[in-house]
Formats: C-alpha cells, sequence, structure tokens
C-alpha cells in the first residue's frame, strides 16, 4: 500500500459505513484504498459482532425428571453476552417460560416445564440475542427405582461419619489434579489434602458392615478450590480438603473421583444393606465461587467479598422473640467467615436453586439422607420449605441439622414438628444433640457428676419427640474423647455404651471405633491407620490393631449389635431408675421388652437398688446379664439389686 492510500486507510473508522455511503466516506482516495477501507470495516465489525456473540459455560441443573414434584424447573445459565436472550425449544415435551437476564449479561434463569410423557434424552435449549445463538444443554433422566433407595434414617440406624480425604486412599490418580501445587498434596501437613477418596470408601464397605454401622456420613463432596492458601497466620498453608469451601454445586471433588464412583459408592453400600448421607451446605460457598466476582444477582449473597459483615455468633438472639434486629441480622447474615460468602436464602432466586440443588443429588445418586451444615444461620422458613420440597418428592426422606449448640433450648427451636413463636415449624426431621454430647464428655472424664445426664436429658420436654434427636459420640469439629483432659479408655468406652443405648439416633466418628486421639481440628482429622499407602499397619484388620484398640473395636462393635437385637434400645421409652455421682441407671422399655442400662464410672465395684415396681416388674421377674456385669438378679419386694463392675457399661434383659 502506498504512503497516501496508507494514510487514507488510517483515517476509515471502523462502522463508519454504516452510517455513510462507501463513496462518500472514502471520498476521491484510490480504488485500492477503497477496497481497502471496505475491508477493514468488515474486519472490524466481524470481529466485533463475534465478541458480542452469546457463550454459555454451565447451566445448573444439567438434568431433570419428567412427573417430578418441581415443575417446572428453573434452569441457572451462566455465560456471556446474554442480554436481549430468548430462550426457545424446538421438542414439544419441555417449554419455556420466564426468562430473566441478569443486568451483567452473564446469567439466564429460565422456567423449563417437562411433560409427564417425555422420555428420557438430551433436550438441548436454544438461546438467541439479536447478535447470535447458542445452545444451553439440558437432559432429562430416567429416574432411580425407590426400592432400596431414598430410605431416610430411623432409630435403626446408627451413623458413621467419614472424612474422605482423611480414611482411605483408594485411587491414587487421582490424588494430584494438573491445576494443584505440590505443596496442596502433603500429609504431613495436617490442612494439606492427604489422598482419601471415595474409591477408598467402596474399598472399606466391608469393614463398616462387620462392624455394624448402617449409615455412612460423608463430608462435602463438592468440588473445592485446588490451590493452597499462603499467609501468616498458623493455619497456613491450608487447603480445603475437608469440603465446605464449594466452588461447584453441581460437581463433585476431582480428588475424590468422579459422578460415576459416587453413584458406584451408593450401590455398593445399598447392596450391602448401607445407607449414604450427603454433608449438604446451603449457607454458604467458597470465595472461589465464580459467584463471588460475578454474583447472578446483586443480592444473592450477603454483601460481597471486599464489603461484607462477619458473624458474630451470637446464636441466641436467633431463639430469643425480644433479640435487636441488628444482631439477628448480623447473625442470619454475617459471613460464617471472611472468605465463606453467606447465600441470601430470601432471594426467591436463590432459595429456588438451593432446594433444586439437594434434590438433584438425591435424584441422580440414590442417596438416602442429608446433614445440613450450619443449619441455623439459614432463615427458617428456608428451612421448612426446603424439608417439605424433599419430603414431597421423597417421602421417606431424612434431614438433620447442624445446631451446634450446648443449649437443649437451642437445638429444639430448630427441629421439626412444632410452631415456633414466629409461627415457623421447620419440618426439619432432626438436630444433633450437643448438649447432650457435652454432659456425656464431661461425666465420663470426671468432670461433673453421673447425676448431670439425668439432669441433661430432662430437657427432652422441649422436643415434640426425642426419639428423632441424632446423638453424636464426636464429630469433625471437636477434639476426640481419648485426647480430653482427664480421659481414659474406660471412659471412652462408657461413652460409646451410652450413646449407643440412650435415646435418639446414634452417630459415630470415623476412628472412635478404635479409640483414635486428636485433639482440636485439624489434630482431630488425622488419617485412619492403614487407608494410605505405606502406612505402618492396617487398622482396618484386627492384625493391625494394637491391643487397645481392638479391644475398643470389639466393645464397640458388641454394642452396635446389641442395638441391632433389642428394639427397646433402639425405639423403646427412657425411664430414670437410679442416679447419683457416679452411676447412672436408666430402662429402655418397648412394648414388652425391657432393657436396663447401668454404667458405674466409680473405680470400685457398686451396688445399686432400682425400684423395679416402677416400671411394671413384678417380682419373680429376672434380669439376665446382655453385657458388661457377669451375672444377673431377680425382682424381690418390687426392687432388683444390681452389682455393678468398676468403671463399667452393663445391660440387662428383664426376662
Amino acid at each position: 500500500m502506498r504512503q497516501a492510500d496508507s494514510q487514507s486507510a488510517a483515517k476509515c473508522e471502523p462502522f463508519a459505513f454504516l452510517r455513510a455511503p462507501v463513496s462518500a466516506f472514502c471520498g476521491s482516495i484510490s480504488r485500492l484504498a477503497v477496497s481497502s477501507c471496505i475491508l477493514i470495516a468488515f474486519v472490524s465489525v466481524s470481529a466485533s459482532s463475534q465478541t458480542k456473540l452469546p457463550s454459555v459455560t454451565k447451566a445448573e441443573p444439567p438434568s431433570w425428571w419428567a412427573s417430578h414434584a418441581i415443575n417446572p424447573v428453573r434452569l441457572l445459565v451462566r455465560g456471556k453476552n446474554l442480554a436481549g436472550a430468548r430462550v426457545r425449544t424446538t421438542k414439544p415435551a419441555i417449554q419455556i417460560s420466564e426468562v430473566s437476564v441478569n443486568r451483567d449479561g452473564t446469567y439466564l434463569f429460565v422456567n423449563v416445564r417437562i411433560s409427564p410423557a417425555a422420555r428420557p434424552g438430551s433436550y438441548p435449549l436454544t438461546l438467541v440475542t439479536p447478535q447470535g445463538s447458542t445452545t444451553i444443554p439440558f437432559r432429562i433422566e430416567a429416574p432411580l427405582a425407590a426400592t432400596t433407595r431414598f430410605q431416610g434414617i430411623t432409630n435403626d440406624d446408627v451413623i458413621y461419619l467419614i472424612m474422605p480425604d482423611r480414611f482411605a486412599d483408594g485411587d491414587q490418580s487421582n490424588n494430584a489434579p494438573a491445576d494443584a501445587p505440590a505443596t496442596a498434596n502433603d500429609r504431613k501437613n495436617p490442612r494439606a489434602y492427604h489422598g482419601g477418596d471415595l474409591r477408598g470408601v467402596i474399598n472399606h464397605l466391608p469393614y463398616l458392615k462387620d462392624l455394624g454401622v448402617t449409615a455412612l456420613w460423608l463430608t462435602p463432596w463438592y468440588d473445592n478450590w485446588n490451590g493452597v492458601n499462603n499467609c501468616d497466620k498458623p493455619w497456613c498453608p491450608s487447603t480445603y480438603y475437608h469440603g465446605y469451601h464449594a466452588i461447584d454445586y453441581y460437581a463433585v471433588e476431582d480428588r475424590f473421583g468422579d459422578l460415576a464412583t459416587l453413584q458406584e459408592l451408593v450401590e455398593q453400600a445399598h447392596a450391602l444393606g448401607l445407607k449414604i448421607i450427603q454433608d449438604q451446605v446451603a449457607n454458604h460457598v467458597g470465595s472461589r465461587h465464580p459467584w463471588v466476582k460475578d454474583p447472578p444477582l446483586d443480592n444473592w449473597f450477603h454483601g460481597t467479598l471486599a464489603q461484607h459483615a462477619v458473624n458474630r455468633f451470637q446464636n441466641s438472639v436467633l431463639l430469643s422473640p425480644h433479640s435487636n434486629q441488628d444482631e439477628f441480622r448480623n447473625t442470619l447474615d454475617g459471613w460464617f467467615s471472611d472468605d465463606l460468602p453467606d447465600m441470601n436464602q430470601e432471594e426467591s432466586e436463590v432459595a429456588r436453586y438451593e432446594i433444586q440443588n439437594a434434590l438433584w443429588w438425591i435424584g441422580v445418586t440414590g442417596l438416602d439422607a442429608i446433614r445440613q451444615d450450619t443449619i441455623q444461620y439459614m432463615p427458617r422458613s428456608f428451612i421448612r420449605d426446603l424439608s417439605n420440597a424433599l419430603h414431597r418428592q421423597y417421602p421417606r426422606m431424612w434431614m438433620v441439622g447442624e445446631v451446634f449448640e450446648r443449649e437443649a433450648a437451642q437445638t429444639a427451636f430448630f427441629i421439626g414438628g412444632h410452631t415456633g413463636w414466629d409461627g415457623v415449624d421447620t419440618k426439619l426431621d432432626s438436630v444433633f444433640d450437643f448438649a447432650l454430647w457435652n454432659t456425656s464428655l464431661l461425666a465420663f472424664t470426671k468432670k461433673v457428676p453421673m447425676r448431670a445426664l439425668r439432669d441433661q436429658l430432662k430437657y427432652d420436654a422441649l422436643y415434640p419427640d426425642p426419639s428423632r434427636i441424632t446423638t453424636l459420640a464426636n464429630n469433625h469439629d471437636t477434639a476426640r474423647f481419648m485426647s480430653l483432659d482427664g480421659a481414659t479408655l474406660e471412659g471412652a468406652m462408657m461413652h460409646i455404651a451410652f450413646m449407643l443405648s440412650v435415646r435418639g439416633i446414634p452417630q459415630l466418628y470415623y476412628g472412635e471405633e478404635i479409640a483414635m486421639e486428636g485433639k482440636e481440628d485439624p489434630d482431630n482429622r488425622r488419617d485412619f491407620p492403614g487407608g494410605f499407602p505405606g502406612d505402618a499397619r492396617n487398622a482396618f484388620t484386627s492384625e493391625g490393631r494394637k491391643p487397645k484398640e481392638q479391644e475398643m473395636y470389639e466393645w464397640t462393635r458388641t454394642w452396635i449389635q446389641l442395638r441391632a437385637k433389642h428394639s427397646a434400645i433402639r425405639k423403646g421409652q427412657l425411664i430414670d431408675l437410679f442416679y447419683d455421682d457416679d452411676a447412672y441407671v436408666f430402662a429402655r422399655q418397648d412394648g414388652p421388652e425391657t432393657v436396663i442400662i447401668a454404667i458405674n464410672r466409680a473405680e470400685k465395684e457398686k451396688k445399686v437398688t432400682v425400684p423395679a415396681s416402677a416400671i411394671g416388674l413384678r417380682d419373680g421377674r429376672e434380669l439376665g446379664n446382655l453385657i458388661g456385669t457377669l451375672g444377673g438378679t431377680r425382682v424381690a419386694n418390687g426392687s432388683a439389686t444390681l452389682i455393678l463392675a468398676k468403671s463399667s457399661a452393663s445391660a440387662f434383659l428383664v426376662h
């Protein structure tokens, strides 16, 4: 191009030809310059159009079912250049309505109504804007048979909590994702990934079946950030190995496996008679979630990463009808920590998204129950709506909420079956009994008298049905029993026996059955011995256990078996018979069956007389020993005398 033509072409502004004829725009420049001008304008317009073409990167949920309780399902579509979008389908089995695009054109909401007659398969949607079109992927799935799935949890169950990353490494190929720095994988760092995964759980299902537990609660399997947090705090470097910082509500953590592996876990567990509980986290996501920089709506979160309130955890204000709004809103809306953005369930789009997400995981895997993390920090009306949606689609579905409070009034306020002062019945199936757990730890480390167990249980009057409460031996947020001040193996054994025989649904924490040690987080999340390559021993086998570990394992297994054999322990009414500084004796009665549980923490044998007539036992009835103290006794003169061995828990069956 000659210099004059080059200068003329340089003056050719992109899109100018849209405002005037080429001759008027290019003036008297040469034909070559005119051609160059037109070419440059065309290329500029084409490039600009390309950048404005709509694109879709994710649709949530990616699939749904015909004849579902939720119909239409509302899709959240993430992409670019979605402003002014319309959505259409070419298949009559689904209908589109209520399309809405956010201000930045990066998210689109759309209702998809599915005909009951729709067959499983691919049903892509077409998204159209003035600049072009693209496809929204969507599928209709075949529903899983409910016969052996969606079973719920009952008093017949014993729950076993597993942190997948700390339990067993069954697939070393997923230990180091391509985008993960080497420091993210370090078994010497208690806050790094250690390699445990879903395959590791699958490989040890026979161990869990033999132990006698019936339901497995896995900490979150959502996809989390693969990087490492580096800071000058004691907790750095750290990772999100625990799963509570989701970056994708619809993806399985790549270090744990994939959706197919998760589905295999559920199916293999069910084949052995084991149920699966998903740990869901509707309250918050991780700070690395794409929403944090680009939220679907301005009010998707309470605040932003740069400006938000931090929860001061004044939890009692959620219970009190007299709380001021500043404290109440901080507890409900404040971020659990600076890097856990708090979801706004009072926004209907957020609430619907999270309810659908809960149902999607159930539907695609066949899982049986949900543990809902930090549930008290969400509106009680949302807990009700979520519970209702779960029960409507899956009548046997069960959800337990984490209300981490050592006060029964607070936990009772959130369980379903009664209406609170706010007019809301949460319909929540269960809550964890942190109050009784705390008292049991104190009693069996001799910090409080044994009568404190009875004193705590009197608050069962606050619950609509105390049998629905989930009792816990320990969990991943608490120090393990064997690392408490005053802990002994005998104390741990009595604590386990009490939790497996008191009213409610018991929950154990992995490793408690072998008396694992561990102080506060992260020490309480040690690797299970034998679950990882190179481990010096394998505590999944009797040969690999130390003598005290084997003793604890057999004790735990025996009490689980005892519970399974006697409906009185699983479902019976609890009746206090004796309590003092060193002993607590109570009966469990279910119809004609009566089992008496007697615990003596004193370091010497103890003789206890219980009022047998108070539980309808006539003279001459025999109390046969089931476990613990050798020998039984008979009822005489309306009472029975029990001889309890030192530091022991015993069970007697009335004949």
